[in-house]
């Protein structure tokens, strides 16, 4: 969990700065020159893997990330998962989104979630799209699509769910146990606006509408939420 990393989102109207990490160099100019082209948007930095990343991080405190798929090119070596976590560590201010090779990569997307990345938009996205998704997780927006996190949840192994899911089941958890959004993102130290956001974004996932909804697909999911930690210490 990667609880202190969370910062209140930004309006929708206060400039937004990025940092690009890809290990190809093209596609890494490429993408700084589509983000460039985008009002509120401006590339303050790149880099071409972890060690590169972590330092451009903490020198440069971008809104957010943007990091390229896994790429197995030369010296420049790292996964999304060791780029998320060096990032994290320079800036936990700054939010993540991960560029995946297809949409439904969820073994690709669930190891960068769990890692502490704030969404994920596929290579193959159109222009809008991908500008949007940048957008979206700079205001707090989770961008993992309905599909993609609907098999995440229903299709992962007990393990792979305390991983993915950890941020998620925790918000859920605290939704069945009938916190409000302001209780569970002062609890995780979210912004309310993050928490609601990603609340309606698994409901419609689950094809649910209500807490009593989410309750039965727990039990017929074999998701058993119980008062722990920090949500125990409530009044």
């Amino acid at each position: 969990m990667h609880s202190d990393s969370q910062q209140p989102a930004i309006d929708g109207e206060s400039p937004i700065s990025v940092m690009v990490v890809y290990a190809l160099g093209v596609a890494r100019a490429g993408t700084e020159l589509l983000i460039n082209s985008a009002d509120r948007l401006e590339v303050v930095a790149h880099a071409a893997d972890a060690d590169e990343a972590g330092r451009r991080a903490l020198g440069h405190q971008p809104d957010v990330v943007v990091i390229g798929p896994n790429q197995s090119f030369g010296d420049a070596l790292h996964t999304q998962v060791q780029i998320v976590e060096a990032v994290r560590e320079a800036s936990p201010r700054s939010k993540v989104l991960l560029m995946s090779l297809t949409g439904d990569d969820v073994a690709a997307i669930t190891e960068g979630v769990a890692a502490g990345a704030d969404g994920s938009i596929a290579i193959g996205s159109s222009a809008t799209e991908f500008l949007s998704a940048v957008v979206g997780v700079a205001e707090g927006r989770g961008q993992i699509s309905a599909d993609v996190t609907k098999r995440i949840i229903e299709g992962a192994s007990a393990r792979d769910r305390s991983a993915l899911a950890e941020r998620d089941l925790e918000i859920l958890c605290g939704v069945a146990l009938g916190y409000t959004s302001g209780e569970i993102a002062e609890h995780l130290n979210l912004s309310p606006r993050t928490i609601e956001g990603r609340r309606i974004e698994i409901y419609n996932a689950l094809e649910i509408e209500s807490r009593p909804e989410l309750v039965a697909w727990a039990v017929a999911h074999e998701i058993f939420f119980s008062p722990v930690g920090y949500y125990a210490s409530r009044d």
